[in-house]
């Protein structure tokens, strides 16, 4: 068994300049400024519906929907292209706010969404959230959480959406952990993982001297999106026989010892990466 890392506190983002100074003008700085400001009064928040938007090849695509938000229960998925929203073009932020900055207010009425899928155009309506975009993200974790039947065993999933250090966010994990006691293995997904990974949560997966840690086989999902701490969980985890990577590369170059391609593009319905855990879990018993 390796020697615990000791992992330094850090945040998946830099520190963005105080207010008064040039707002927000991505959904990742509006996540960062979430994430770094302590001061409730500073903690911004804006219409969103819980994308992650990256270009490829001039077009926006989303990367990413989070669990149990205005996207997800409207059926957008990774690989949409985003063409319009009431007519104009995409912009992250002014597409759904009215304001680029704190006078920002809630929406009052769904917005039309015209996108591409598969080489066909629809359109959807949806109405956004109105709060601090790191609370969508710390709410997607429990909502993502599943156990499946394989058999006569039971594995279970969850996505670090966002996770921190704050003590309410350590108790939610921990109690989500506790759910998984009855699993034969997990899948652990990293992928878009933001916020502030340290001892605290290894320790749900280590042996420590309580002996109240995750100790079944486990696989981890990672892509380009796992970062900053997010990766060096992922490369501590990596380290125990019972646990396996799959994926892609994550953005420091942690390798999957699976390497399962998911194009940005792919029209798939499906995610091959989490099928692939699942599979590889199924292979183990």
């Amino acid at each position: 068994m390796p020697a615990r890392l000791v992992l330094p506190l850090l945040t998946l983002f830099a520190a963005l300049p105080a207010l008064g100074q040039e707002p927000p003008a991505s959904l990742d700085e509006w996540l960062e400024r979430s994430l770094t400001e302590r001061r409730i009064e500073r903690q911004l928040s804006l219409n969103h519906i819980g994308i992650a938007v990256a270009r490829h090849e001039d077009r926006r695509l989303i990367s990413a929907v989070l669990d149990n938000s205005p996207a997800f229960a409207a059926g957008l998925r990774r690989g949409d292209e985003l063409l319009a929203v009431n007519g104009a073009p995409y912009q992250q932020i002014l597409s759904l706010n009215s304001a680029p900055a704190a006078e920002s207010s809630p929406a009052e009425s769904p917005f039309r969404l015209r996108i591409s899928r598969g080489g066909a155009e629809r359109e959807l309506a949806v109405t956004p959230v109105f709060n601090n975009l790191f609370n969508s993200y710390r709410s997607a974790v429990e909502a993502s959480v599943q156990q499946f039947n394989m058999g006569n065993k039971l594995i279970g999933y969850v996505r670090l959406w966002g996770i921190s250090g704050n003590a309410n966010d350590l108790v939610t994990l921990t109690r989500i952990m506790a759910d998984f006691r009855g699993t034969d293995s997990l899948i652990l997904d990293l992928r878009n993982a933001a916020g502030y990974l340290g001892n605290e949560h290894l320790a749900l997966f280590l042996p420590g001297e309580f002996g109240d840690w995750y100790s079944n086989p486990l696989t981890l999902i990672i892509d380009e999106s796992t970062a900053g701490p997010a990766e060096i969980f992922a490369a501590e985890l990596a380290r125990l026989e019972r646990v396996t990577s799959v994926g892609a590369a994550a953005a420091g170059g942690l390798q999957p010892e699976l390497p399962i391609a998911w194009p940005l593009d792919s029209d798939s319905p499906g995610d091959p990466q989490f099928e692939a855990a699942l599979a590889l879990l199924a292979g183990l018993f």
